[in-house]
């Protein structure tokens, strides 16, 4: 199922569970968009009968249905209401309770069906704006999706799973125009999801429970009429598809058992936070996570402690990259923060067991950006040859950090590629720039691991040979620091002295 009619029936979902804004509209032009909305995803919408009864459209046997060469989904709605509340805008009623399903028979693959059920609780729908461009308000008490035993060339499958989102609220609006516009703003007081499946030849099991409270989700962007099943993210591209969004969520805990062969594994988890952003468009994509203050424990079979626990105060990755062919650089960009990592004194006991080193929290960050240039679009066929699709122009650190066992190694930098000589530096564009870099503790580490016998004593010279050719003393006790240059004229300078 294609990126463009996923997001578009998740919309069309939201206007079935989704106050009111100026302007106005008729059921009749309600019904009209929700059809040529479905049309234009690669969906149909039909009622097997419709009338007026005073200020009320309803529509009795309402259907979303879709049907590709390996794909087909029937969704059932049954009777909706719309009624003009006289104010220009539109009150939408549908069943509290619902099933569809989905069949998927891909190539090479056993077909797959699933049926899916949708019960929703103390919802309200108003439908305002104008005809070809209507806003979706709404409030939910409950909405629980489930899952039951999916059948897998024909066997029905051991599995369950139920989502429930309690406390729903949001707004949804469709912006007129060549592509349409989309855009929406969701909250959820809290979410349960369950999930429990068995192998079918019964030689194991798995059990999640998941929970979070404060959950968000918003989304800013365009949807092309695309009518061809299956199409490509290049073609929704140029046809215009773009996109910014993200979705996050407050406390959250979670808890998974695995069982196979007689073995057992059990994870606990809960977090503060945590945070999802992403962009699509032509010119790039961008994509970050993050999760906060969050603590694990595991045990089970193979665990060679009774429980093993660990924390992370923060962990986040992220990078950001062009996807088009042009003629001037575009930003490109890389994030990696695993902040505060506390690993138990068991784990430490193995590999420290006289205390030689300190258990402080362990800190890796790398926080980069730059410029890069493509030949090709990386959506092109002509990116996938195998060869390199584009060139690095420029690199800025923006920060590099790693800090363990009592020292800590910092860095920022920048540095530019002359593409046209890949002589100078054997295969590689040649560099000029500089970077900078401060090491505390670092002596006072190399002292602690040869009395842990993880360094010879005799090799100990030799690294403080190499540390003082590339190093010198900083301004604090047990502190070095680098200056690391590269000239146009291809001399490599530590603190300011050449070695190249």
């Amino acid at each position: 199922m294609s990126t463009l009619r996923s997001t578009a029936l998740a919309s069309l979902a939201a206007c079935l569970v989704a106050g009111p804004a100026s302007a106005q509209i008729t059921p009749e032009q309600v019904w009209a968009f929700w059809q040529g909305m479905a049309t234009g995803a690669g969906y149909e919408m039909s009622a097997s009968a419709q009338r007026r009864e005073g200020a009320s459209l309803v529509l009795e046997g309402v259907q979303a249905s879709m049907l590709t060469d390996t794909a087909a989904m029937r969704a059932p709605l049954g009777r909706v209401v719309m009624r003009d509340r006289g104010d220009g805008t539109v009150e939408v009623t549908v069943e509290p309770s619902f099933e569809f399903s989905m069949t998927m028979t891909e190539p090479d693959s056993e077909p797959v069906e699933i049926g899916v059920t949708v019960e929703q609780d103390g919802y309200v729908v108003i439908v305002s704006g104008t005809p070809d461009a209507p806003a979706y308000a709404f409030t939910a008490e409950s909405v629980t999706v489930g899952v039951a035993a999916p059948l897998v060339d024909g066997k029905e499958m051991p599995m369950d799973m139920t989502l429930t989102l309690g406390g729903l609220k949001g707004t949804t609006a469709m912006v007129a125009g060549s592509p349409m516009g989309l855009v929406y703003d969701l909250t959820a007081a809290s979410m349960e999801l369950a999930v429990s499946s068995e192998d079918p030849e019964g030689e194991g099991t798995f059990d999640l429970a998941m929970g979070a409270e404060a959950l968000t989700a918003r989304f800013d962007g365009t949807l092309p009429d695309v009518r061809t099943p299956d199409t490509q993210l290049a073609e929704l591209l140029a046809a215009g598809f773009r996109g910014v969004g993200g979705y996050g969520t407050g406390p959250l805990e979670l808890a998974f058992d695995v069982t196979n062969a007689g073995k057992s594994t059990s994870v606990s988890g809960a977090a503060e936070g945590s945070t999802v952003e992403f962009g699509l468009s032509p010119a790039g994509l961008s994509y970050k996570a993050g999760v906060l203050g969050l603590g694990l424990a595991v045990s089970g079979t193979d665990i060679p402690f009774e429980e093993l626990t660990a924390s992370i105060g923060e962990y986040t990755v992220g990078f950001g990259m062009p996807l088009t062919k042009s003629e001037t650089a575009s930003d490109f960009s890389l994030l990696m923060r695993l902040v505060d990592l506390a690993l138990p004194e068991a784990v430490w006991g193995m590999l420290d067991p006289t205390k030689a080193l300190p258990h402080d929290p362990a800190t890796l960050i790398v926080d980069l950006k730059g410029k890069a240039r493509l030949f090709h679009d990386l959506t092109s066929p002509e990116a996938q040859t195998g060869t390199a699709p584009g060139q690095v122009e420029s690199v800025t650190i923006d920060a590099i950090q790693l800090k363990a066992a009592g020292a800590d190694l910092t860095g920022t930098g920048a540095f530019t590629f002359d593409n046209s000589d890949t002589e100078t530096l054997p295969g590689m564009p040649r560099p000029t720039g500089s970077a900078e870099f401060t090491l505390v503790g670092g002596n006072t580490l190399l002292d602690r691991l040869v009395a842990l016998g993880l360094v010879p004593q005799d090799q100990v010279m030799m690294y403080r040979m190499m540390m003082a050719m590339f190093a010198r003393p900083g301004d604090g006790p047990d502190t070095m620091v680098s200056k690391i240059e590269v000239t146009p004229d291809w001399q490599i300078l530590a603190n300011g002295q050449r070695i190249q």
